[in-house]
């Protein structure tokens, strides 16, 4: 079966060199990740294996958490009926179920928009909701046929983002990465970089690293940021990836920040086995806040996911949940203290500072107060 969904996209990939010349990296990675019929998002369930796994994926806990949140923010627009959320990438749609159960309830006023490109996915997202489905939507794009008043909210998705790849030459001056086919095995060739709005972004990040120093360039951020601008009236955009910011993204991965994810039997290198495992980029948070700025939000702060949860409550319902567990075990039931004291520790890692907590959550306003202060966020540079 891998070698059946690899080899038609090796096929494929050989017929587009032919066509066109070595293809950018952006262009593989569109084609590894998004391919109609072999692409990794369109041959696998979303979320589910041990590929990867997401906040939302491991417990609802963290979808309790995330609709804390939006209920700050429908109060901060004064309680608007309804209150939108559009979720780009949602998966299995586990964010938005345990988010729609809590804060859905609590306000009567959240309606969801899901934003995915194939309709098996969006079968199992409304399997998921079950009841819940009946305040949901789904969509291709963002926008909606006209704006409104909500969260733009995309976990996990901005690194899936296909990228030029570039490398520090001679002299500073970049050149970018190219793949040609050896056989049936991709090859790595350099040329010049292929767009010339690629230029000046690829200059300066050059500069700040040596001879050989590889990094990614991202221009489907301003284009999507503006959409979500488009999409909203008034109210915010909330980001969850993993990332940095300039120049820390570069020089303390000086190869780059490509990653790939899959069955333990494939290859990790990102050329071999395309279409049968996740392609990743580290998020540029630097060039998400510009992105943001220019499409019109505001009120920026970017923070790492442990400070975010902690202000949402983390701690006390930990706290919850471990009184729970001892209260259980007085009474004897091991089972239930047992069950407890595995959702504490689930909880526990999603602020994990060696694992999930170190993930960043980025927000942004767009005529729209900031609904709560973080306790360790910053203005991205």
């Amino acid at each position: 079966m891998k070698a059946r969904v690899a080899g038609s996209l090796i096929d494929d990939l050989r017929e587009r060199v032919a066509a066109t010349g070595p293809l950018t990296f952006l262009d593989f990675m569109e084609l590894a990740l998004y391919h109609p019929r072999h692409g990794y998002y369109a041959s696998r369930v979303p979320g589910f294996g041990s590929d990867y796994c997401t906040s939302p994926s491991i417990t609802p806990l963290f979808g309790r958490l995330v609709g804390r949140e939006l209920c700050w923010m429908w109060e901060a627009l004064g309680h608007p009926v309804p209150f939108w959320v559009i979720e780009a990438g949602a998966g299995l749609g586990d964010l938005a179920a345990a988010a729609l159960e809590d804060a859905g309830a609590e306000t009567g006023a959240i309606r969801w928009r899901f934003v995915e490109r194939f309709e098996r996915v969006r079968g199992w997202q409304a399997h998921r909701l079950g009841g819940l489905a009946e305040v949901a939507e789904w969509s291709p794009s963002l926008a909606g046929e006209r704006p409104v008043a909500g969260c733009v909210l995309a976990n996990e998705v901005l690194d899936n983002f296909p990228a030029h790849l570039l490398v520090v030459g001679p002299g500073g001056e970049p050149q970018e990465v190219y793949l040609d086919l050896d056989g049936s095995h991709l090859v790595e060739q350099f040329g010049p970089v292929s767009s010339r709005s690629l230029e000046a972004p690829a200059r300066e990040a050059g500069a700040q690293l040596p001879e050989g120093s590889r990094f990614e360039l991202c221009p489907a951020l301003g284009p999507w940021l503006d959409e979500a601008a488009r999409a909203l009236e008034c109210g915010y955009v909330l980001l969850i990836d993993y990332g940095d910011v300039e120049p820390s993204l570069w020089l303390e991965h000086p190869a780059g920040t490509i990653a790939t994810h899959g069955p333990v039997d494939l290859s990790r290198s990102v050329l071999e086995d395309p279409g049968a495992k996740d392609v990743t980029i580290g998020v540029n948070f630097s060039a998400v806040g510009r992105a943001a700025a220019s499409a019109g939000f505001t009120d920026q702060s970017l923070c790492s996911q442990q400070a975010w949860l902690l202000s949402l409550g983390l701690a006390r319902l930990a706290e919850e949940l471990e009184l729970a567990g001892f209260q259980a075990a007085l009474c004897g039931w091991l089972q239930d203290a047992a069950a407890h004291q595995a959702q504490l520790n689930t909880l526990l890692g999603l602020a994990d500072p060696e694992g999930l907590g170190s993930i960043f959550v980025f927000r942004a306003a767009k005529d729209a107060p900031a609904p709560h202060a973080v306790r360790g966020a910053w203005a991205p540079g």
